[in-house]
């Protein structure tokens, strides 16, 4: 009687190692699993960070063509409001 209790101890111990055994590698699979989810996102992240970096570069070289292609066909007019602007900012910072 005494060594089947004994008997069964051991199994039941040689169960909870196997089931510890088990559990600790579903969770190093699962810290990895949330590893690369992790590495995922943030290079989805970048991506979309170059790409709005890339439309607001190129918004912008477009814009300064535009007031380029102003200044040519008004140049007269640039220069006045140029001087306009400087005289303003000139009042506004000697306050």
């Amino acid at each position: 009687m005494e060594q089947e209790r004994i008997m069964s101890q051991s199994s039941e111990t040689d169960a909870i190692k196997k089931d510890m055994e088990q559990l600790r590698s579903d969770i190093a699979a699962l810290a990895e699993a949330m590893k690369r989810s992790g590495q995922q996102r943030a290079q989805a992240g970048v991506d979309a960070a170059r790409e709005k970096f890339d439309e607001v570069r190129l918004e912008a070289a477009g814009q300064a063509e535009h007031c380029s292609n102003q200044i040519k066909q008004r140049p007269f007019t640039s220069v006045l409001t140029a001087f306009g602007v400087g005289l303003l900012i000139g009042k506004i910072i000697s306050r």
